[in-house]
This record gives C-alpha cells, sequence and structure tokens, in this order.
C-alpha cells in the first residue's frame, strides 16, 4: 500500500472524518436540505483528479510517453528549476515533510474536478488522470494542505484526509453545511473548485498522487481559452497526442 494512502487509513483519521460527515448529514436532515445533500454526495464520488499546467508543460509531455510529470522536488535536485527562495518554498518544504515524511519527492499534486477544469494559476492546460490508473495511490486532502497546516501550526487534527473511495465523505464533510434545498446540481461544480484572486485563495480538495504519470495516465486534455500565436504548436501537439489517443479539447 501505497504511504500517503495508508496514512489516510489511519483510524484516528477515519473515524474523526465519519464524525464529521455524520454530524453534516444530521444538520442538513434538520434544515431540509437532505436531498440536495446527498445529490452533491452522489456528484463529488464522480469527481477527477485534474491538474493544471501550462502550455509548454503540454508540449513536453506529449514529445514522448517517457516524459513524466515531476516533482518540485525531484526538478529542484536535477536541477531542471532553481528553488524559488521564498516563503512559500519554506511553508510547502516544511508541510509536505509533515504530511509525508521522507517520501515527499514521490507525491504529486492534483485537484478534485467535476468538469475537468483546473486552476488557473497554475496553467491554462487540464490534464484529467484516469481513474482506473490513480486510484489506488491517491489520497485527499480538505484544502490547500501547506496553507491548512500553517493555519493549525503544523499540527493538524484528525479528520481532514481521505482514500480516494472516501473523496465524497470528505467533500460532504467540508461543504454540506453550505448546500440548503435551493442548490441546484449546477452549483455544485464550482463549489468544490474555483479560482481565487490570488493562489492563495484558491478553493480545492488536494489530491495527492504517489508515483510517476505520463500521458498514459490521462483521459482527457483541456485548453482554455487558447491564444493565436499557438496554433501551429497546437496542430503539432494534437498530431502526437492521437498517437497515445487522446485530444487536445479547447474551451473559450
Amino acid at each position: 500500500m501505497f504511504p500517503n494512502v495508508r496514512a489516510a487509513q489511519v483510524p484516528a483519521e477515519r473515524e474523526a472524518l465519519h464524525r464529521r460527515y455524520s454530524a453534516v448529514v444530521q444538520d442538513a436532515e434538520l434544515r431540509g436540505a437532505q436531498q440536495a445533500v446527498e445529490a452533491f454526495e452522489m456528484a463529488a464520488r464522480g469527481t477527477k483528479a485534474v491538474m493544471a499546467r501550462s502550455f509548454r508543460e503540454l508540449d513536453r509531455l506529449s514529445s514522448s510517453t517517457r516524459e513524466l510529470f515531476s516533482t518540485y522536488y525531484n526538478l529542484v535536485r536535477g536541477e531542471t528549476r532553481l528553488p524559488d527562495g521564498n516563503e512559500w518554498d519554506e511553508l510547502r518544504a516544511v508541510a509536505d515533510e509533515k504530511l509525508f515524511p521522507g517520501y515527499r519527492e514521490h507525491v504529486r499534486f492534483a485537484a478534485l474536478s467535476l468538469d475537468g477544469a483546473g486552476l488557473p494559476h497554475y496553467g491554462d492546460c487540464s490534464f484529467v488522470f484516469r481513474e482506473s490508473m490513480i486510484a489506488h495511490r491517491t489520497s485527499v486532502y480538505e484544502e490547500n494542505s501547506a496553507l491548512f497546516l500553517k493555519q493549525h501550526a503544523f499540527a493538524p487534527p484528525p479528520g481532514h484526509r481521505a482514500t480516494w473511495e472516501e473523496r465524497a465523505k470528505l467533500a460532504v464533510a467540508k461543504h454540506g453545511e453550505e448546500i440548503d434545498a435551493t442548490t441546484s446540481p449546477e452549483q455544485f461544480a464550482g463549489m468544490l473548485l474555483g479560482p481565487g484572486a490570488t493562489p492563495e485563495e484558491d478553493r480545492f480538495i488536494e489530491a495527492h498522487i504517489w508515483g510517476p504519470m505520463s500521458l498514459r495516465t490521462v483521459e482527457r486534455i483541456l485548453l482554455t481559452k487558447p491564444r493565436k500565436g499557438q496554433r501551429s504548436a497546437r496542430k503539432a501537439i494534437q498530431d502526437r497526442l492521437k498517437g497515445v489517443g487522446l485530444s487536445l479539447e479547447e474551451s473559450l
């Protein structure tokens, strides 16, 4: 079993999550929001793990199925990028070592999405991963884990992470109180994931995927607001993607 999944299965984590979930469900019944919360939970069971990256990164990944989604730590260690050298670097490093002791360089970050769209602060290309290839090695966290740990003095309470199979339960525990009898299914996607004014204000449930991934791990790629100057590059990428059974879906 992968260590991030094992950490999410610790009895204290699961019991605390169940208590949070049960309290939200009971409250929904009292408020007359039970059906809406149940509909939200059912929708959340269908969420995908999505990673937003730049068009340049799409170009690199599409060049070969041997190209991998890397991690910040592997890029720095491989001398293909420099550390940012800011407060965020320090915060991320401390939080990651707390959550992923001894294996932080193996964890890729994504977000749960209902419609395939990722967080635009991280790039205009959204990679939607195949559930069959990541479910067994993925855990989820309530929000941006670095900021959450900072808010809790790096001693986070249990009940805010879950296995992939229980991601809907975590979504209900987080968002159930926001849902009332008038909440429509069309609102669910925006509740689960939405960009803020800054990356720190983004709203999402974080997915932690252990281990390497290539385009063979991807089932869809969405490009938001394609630029005119990318036209020839997009055509070349489209041709390469066909070789692995993918296409580039463009959204204006």
